[in-house]
């Protein structure tokens, strides 16, 4: 089955370049639609190749395993907990981690992460903060998580943060990233590494 959003009827013939993503080219494939269903302003389509080597039908279904694989593994990863009290900034911190596909969770207040850090019945991949750094006593705490649990922590960068200097600090862990700037790809960088 493949998605798409145009309207194809059984009997018409598409064109498809599939991706592996093995690094290698694009496969090229020209099929028939044999089934058409419409889903929630989009089309899921049953296509036949009628021309299909054993290489290129195995290179698929490999690359579909690939893609079931990754996507459990996602799934089986331990959330990263964001501590952002302000509403707007945390969902957009939220958002783009799960648009790298990692799980998340998120808090507004220390108290709130604090518990969630010394829950038995919780565990975290690491934590991402990025107010904290305007505020002392949370720092503290944030520090001392940091230091004595080996608590991966990502401090995104808030350049007029009177502490942030102190988050630099931290930088010098090896558990801790401080990105250059808060952007998405720098977001990306620091967790993915």
């Amino acid at each position: 089955m493949v998605s798409g959003d145009r309207e194809l009827r059984p009997g018409h013939l598409v064109h498809l370049l599939i991706d592996l993503n093995t690094g290698e080219e694009t496969m090229s494939l020209t099929g028939a639609v044999r089934r058409a269903r419409g889903a929630n302003g989009g089309v899921a389509l049953a296509i036949a190749f009628p021309i299909l080597s054993a290489d290129q039908e195995d290179a698929i279904h490999n690359a579909v395993l690939r893609a079931l694989v990754r996507r459990n593994a996602i799934a089986m990863q331990l959330p990263l907990l964001v501590f952002e009290p302000r509403r707007r900034v945390r969902e957009e911190i939220e958002s783009e981690i799960r648009s790298f596909g990692f799980p998340v969770s998120g808090v507004d207040s220390l108290a709130d992460a604090v518990r969630e850090l010394e829950s038995e019945e919780t565990e975290y991949a690491g934590l991402i903060i990025h107010s904290a750094t305007h505020d002392a006593s949370s720092m503290e705490v944030i520090e001392f998580f940091t230091k004595s649990d080996d608590l991966r922590t990502i401090i995104l960068p808030e350049p007029n943060g009177e502490l942030h200097a102190r988050a630099k600090g931290l930088a010098k862990l090896p558990q801790v990233r401080v990105p250059r700037v808060w952007s998405r790809s720098e977001l990306r960088r620091v967790l993915t590494n």
